[in-house]
């Protein structure tokens, strides 16, 4: 999965361009939809460490914004899919994949279900 990830990232910032430094924030929101699980990367202007409201971001309305999560997830709980979501996104920030390119100038990096917990990457 962390393959697929650095790809569709490069995807977006090839079609984006590097975030500007008044994106503070970036979550990868998880959620299920008609297709299975999927994944989608949303920037925020505002970030808070003691709230999670600043995670409440709008859907991208564009379809590059989104990957569709291993099949092998699609029967786990929501629990076991974020722990192995948060723990690959944590893999790629240890790597220092998220230093460069589109994510480099973020503050902080969060994953989740929509509506749920947020998980903190950076």
């Amino acid at each position: 999965m962390k393959n697929e990830i650095q790809n569709w990232l490069n995807i977006i910032e090839s079609l984006d361009g590097i975030a500007p430094p008044e994106v503070k924030a970036f979550y990868f929101g998880i959620f299920e939809s008609t297709e299975g699980l999927l994944m989608y990367l949303a920037g925020s202007f505002e970030y808070n460490e003691q709230t999670d409201d600043w995670a409440n971001l709008e859907a991208p309305d564009k379809a590059y914004r989104y990957i569709g999560l291993p099949d092998d997830f699609q029967e786990e709980s929501p629990e076991i899919i974020l722990n192995e979501v948060a723990a690959v996104l944590s893999e790629m920030e240890e790597d220092g994949l998220f230093k460069k390119g589109i994510l480099k100038n973020a503050e902080a990096i969060c994953c989740g279900f929509d509506g749920g917990r947020l998980v903190k990457v950076r």
